[in-house]
């Protein structure tokens, strides 16, 4: 089976997916770049998603990349007052860990649908991290920023300081049937920062060749709301890059 993500290999079922599964059907979807497969369970009229992480061959460093226990801990504060998936299940060990949701009836903006209707979907991620600037309380989150605080890196002045999803790539946006913003997925790395690391990062990923190809920008930023800060824009993403 073709795996979206890191180039493919093998996919081996741990004995805890299998147990999770509970005689649902086991499809590997997504595979990062650290080895962790993300997997979806469907049977008895419901769909879950399972992350499985291993840690075997991961440094301190790459590790807290593909940290699931604060995935987990985001995900159910963020909740309460955005769209994301629900946590059923979070447990780990000294060789992997495991995150189960509930899965959520909609599409990630990278589907062939999105794919072929690239204004849609720009349109959704945009007025989907919006919603999600809008929404969650930067004076009650207890998370910081992740990639966007490197060690040693002098930060402009925040523009506007938002509770950032922290990866806003384009997988990490669902899109309802009418091609709505339906809700947000992968928030390992949410936390309080300029709302400009989620913004330049976010354009950035739209127009990357595994995407949509081409810049989208000024449509992105009419759907956002918000005019365009090239400085701040071209900080983040050369921060992104290194």
């Amino acid at each position: 089976m073709s795996l979206a993500g890191a180039p493919h290999r093998p996919v081996m079922l741990p004995p805890q997916v299998r147990e999770l599964a509970a005689g649902d059907t086991v499809e590997p979807v997504w595979r990062n770049e650290l080895g962790g497969v993300t997997f979806r369970l469907t049977g008895r009229g419901r769909t879950r998603y399972l992350k499985w992480q291993d840690y075997s061959g991961l440094d301190p460093v790459r590790r807290r990349h593909v940290n699931l226990g604060a995935e987990a801990e985001r995900l159910v504060w963020a909740r309460r007052f955005a769209p994301v998936p629900e946590v059923l299940k979070f447990e780990e060990n000294d060789a992997a860990a495991w995150l189960l949701t509930a899965g959520i009836q909609a599409l990630p903006a990278l589907h062939r649908q999105w794919l072929s209707e690239p204004e849609t979907a720009v349109g959704a991620i945009a007025s989907g991290l919006r919603r999600l600037h809008d929404s969650l309380p930067v004076e009650d989150c207890p998370f910081r920023g992740g990639w966007a605080e490197a060690e040693g890196v002098e930060l402009p002045s925040p523009e506007k300081l938002v509770v950032c999803h922290g990866d806003p790539c384009v997988p990490n946006t669902l899109i309802s049937a009418e091609g709505q913003f339906a809700a947000h997925v992968d928030l390992g790395q949410l936390g309080v920062a300029d709302r400009w690391a989620d913004l330049a990062i976010a354009t950035y990923s739209i127009s990357w060749e595994v995407n949509f190809g081409r810049s989208y920008d000024e449509l992105f930023f009419a759907a956002y709301g918000a005019e365009p800060d090239e400085e701040r824009i071209a900080f983040y993403r050369t921060l992104w890059d290194s």
